[in-house]
């Protein structure tokens, strides 16, 4: 009897307990608001990226080659009069090919031969960038590929980039949360998505309208690094 008497207790009580939880209101989630903010920090350059050629023509391979390699021998000696270290002077490119004659009865008869070296220049100084790039063309170079500019420490200009983005989260936040009559209480989320700093590129064209006849003169400008943020708000309720 006492054992029938305790089961039945027990599910009296179960049955009570389930009652109470099932009367008891589900618990309210705060009302959140959802916001993206948008950063960008400004880096001065600091080196530059110059990409030389030294293109050479002979009809016969032997002077296509001996040529180049002396040409490309001033062109770094220029460079290196002007204090730029060996270690920053590195070969990216050299080819060699045989030129054919397009007449129609002369189509498999070489003509000649030709020789490009290209050479990748890291200026530390930017200021000598046009001076590099003079003294490389008067040495025997004829050909400028391409000039970046870059910035060595992002550290900086990646924080500045991201307080931007969240202070611009910040204050959609507050307008959207004042027109709708709340108060921000809090912060649920946060998530960012952070770019890379951008190298600013002359091409043929620009390099072109950049030479005058005294000197080339090359302004490095500035550099830009773009951060997003997400972030979800609580509102008061």
């Amino acid at each position: 009897m006492n054992s029938k008497r305790i089961v039945l207790i027990f599910a009296a009580l179960m049955v009570l307990m389930a009652n109470i939880a099932a009367a008891a209101p589900a618990a309210k989630n705060p009302p959140t608001l959802s916001v993206d903010g948008e950063g960008i920090g400004i880096a001065t350059p600091d080196r530059a990226t110059v990409t030389i050629g030294v293109t050479s023509q002979a009809s016969d391979a032997g002077k296509a080659q001996n040529d180049n390699a002396w040409t490309t021998e001033q062109v770094n000696k220029a460079i290196k009069a002007l204090g730029i270290e060996t270690k920053d002077i590195q070969t990216n490119n050299y080819s060699f090919h045989p030129n054919y004659r397009t007449a129609e009865n002369h189509r498999n008869e070489i003509s000649g031969y030709t020789v490009n070296n290209s050479i990748i220049v890291i200026v530390r100084d930017i200021k000598q960038t046009g001076k590099v790039i003079d003294a490389a063309l008067s040495a025997g170079a004829n050909e400028i590929h391409s000039l970046d500019f870059s910035a060595g420490n992002t550290q900086a200009v990646r924080k500045e980039a991201l307080l931007k983005a969240v202070q611009d989260a910040r204050d959609k936040a507050e307008i959207l949360a004042k027109g709708l009559g709340k108060r921000i209480v809090g912060i649920q989320n946060v998530s960012e998505s952070t770019g890379y700093l951008e190298s600013r590129r002359y091409d043929n064209m620009m390099l072109a309208a950049a030479k005058t006849a005294a000197a080339t003169t090359i302004e490095p400008g500035s550099l830009s690094l773009t951060a997003r943020v997400h972030v979800d708000y609580i509102l008061e309720d």
